[in-house]
């Protein structure tokens, strides 16, 4: 009899292991920054979704505001401001979404990570809508604080965005052209910092 009780408290001492081993725990929170996303499902919360992600230096929620070939029915494209499309003919006459993004990782790695990005827009206005495309235009300045020789640290421009939806329901910016403001004398557009950046 012995033998069969110490069988059984190894049978209920095994389980109630077990069932210690399978609690719940309470989760942590996840790795990683997310920074502030809101699902596209506007074009006005694309804005949106892009300035965050600029300023909060997160390249994934910057590329999910681009049109991307898995994604999207029309392709990215970039369209820099005249003096900068001039200048840099070759680098922009290949620009693609990859591109954009690399131009994006570098002005993060310049920066400090304690040093965030300033974008704020103004003048801003819907020039275009439809059901199927909108198209935003707005003056920006992009602080940067990046000291890159012949960059200024804060730019300034003319950005139109056309921004359509997805097959998804979501919406992306299609075409992002670039310009330099008229009040400004010298060229210090976005355009610019993407063309040395892009090497």
């Amino acid at each position: 009899m012995t033998a069969a009780l110490t069988s059984r408290a190894l049978v209920v001492l095994a389980l109630l292991t077990l069932i210690s081993a399978c609690a719940t725990r309470t989760p942590e929170e996840p790795t990683g920054n997310r920074g502030t996303y809101e699902p596209p499902t506007s074009p006005q919360i694309v804005i949106e979704n892009f300035r965050n992600a600029v300023i909060e230096k997160n390249t994934q929620n910057f590329m999910l505001c681009l049109a991307d070939p898995s994604r999207s029915r029309a392709p990215y494209v970039f369209e820099p401001s005249a003096e900068a499309g001039a200048r840099f003919q070759a680098i922009f006459q290949s620009w693609s979404v990859t591109k954009e993004q690399q131009a994006f990782l570098s002005i993060i790695a310049r920066l400090p990570s304690d040093v965030n990005l300033g974008l704020e827009f103004s003048n801003s206005s819907v020039a275009f809508s439809s059901p199927d495309s909108l198209v935003w235009v707005g003056d920006y300045r992009l602080s940067t604080k990046l000291d890159l020789a012949g960059i200024p640290n804060v730019l300034t421009g003319t950005m139109v965005l056309s921004i359509q939806p997805e097959a998804s329901g979501l919406w992306s910016i299609a075409r992002w052209s670039d310009a330099k403001r008229p009040v400004d004398t010298l060229e210090s557009t976005w355009s610019i910092l993407k063309a040395q950046l892009s090497n």
